[in-house]
């Protein structure tokens, strides 16, 4: 009789320490759950609360011909490609069907045509344009100037500096930019619809303005 009560009371014991083992053990995976769970929730407060637009976000920097500059980070690098030391690419803005591009050319230390002759050529390459805008500005130790003008564009000309050749095509932009540089006139030239061509020429300008010589 004694031995039964024995057993029964030692299954009884058993059962009740296997269920404080249990409990001990749901009650951890729920803390270490919501512990991941927190985690998971700062970690996408930070990638949601990162400072900066794509816009003014920049990529590693390049130097070409002694002129070190870096593109913007939402500019697609295309890589040089013949005489366009760098080629970039942005994509369009709604309501373009075309993708703008900028392209950067080095043609040695005396070179290239000067630089009059070379914003003339670009001018000469939109039809029916506006009247062109022009500026002169110093940067990093170098001279600076650009071209721009809206209208038909049609590019000609030496085919790296120009284009394709093809028929015009309204309503783009074209702005040219000449870094007189320590080796040599560095050339940027961007090309596009009027609204994408204008979304990247505030990159352009803040990339060749923040240029500098050296490298």
């Amino acid at each position: 009789m004694e031995t039964r009560h024995f057993s029964a009371r030692l299954l009884a014991s058993l059962v009740l320490a296997l269920g404080l083992v249990l409990v001990a053990a749901c009650s951890g995976g729920e803390s270490e759950a919501a512990g991941s769970g927190e985690a998971a929730a700062d970690a996408s407060d930070d990638q949601n609360g990162q400072t900066g637009s794509p816009t003014t976000a920049t990529a590693d920097e390049m130097t070409i011909a002694g002129v070190t500059f870096a593109p913007p980070a939402s500019w697609e690098d295309l890589g040089p490609e013949g005489m366009r030391q760098a080629q970039f690419r942005l994509a369009p803005v709604a309501g373009d069907e075309e993708a703008a591009e900028v392209n950067v050319f080095y043609f040695g230390p005396a070179s290239g045509g000067g630089v009059e002759a070379n914003l003339q050529r670009w001018i000469g390459q939109i039809e029916d344009g506006t009247e062109p805008v022009r500026d002169r500005f110093d940067v990093g130790g170098m001279t600076g100037h650009s071209v721009a003008l809206d209208g038909s564009y049609k590019a000609g000309g030496m085919r790296p500096m120009g284009g394709d050749g093809g028929e015009a095509k309204p309503g783009y932009r074209l702005v040219g930019v000449v870094l007189e540089g320590p080796r040599g006139s560095v050339f940027f030239k961007l090309t596009g619809p009027e609204a994408t061509a204008s979304a990247m020429e505030e990159g352009l300008m803040a990339m060749v303005r923040d240029a500098r010589s050296g490298g």
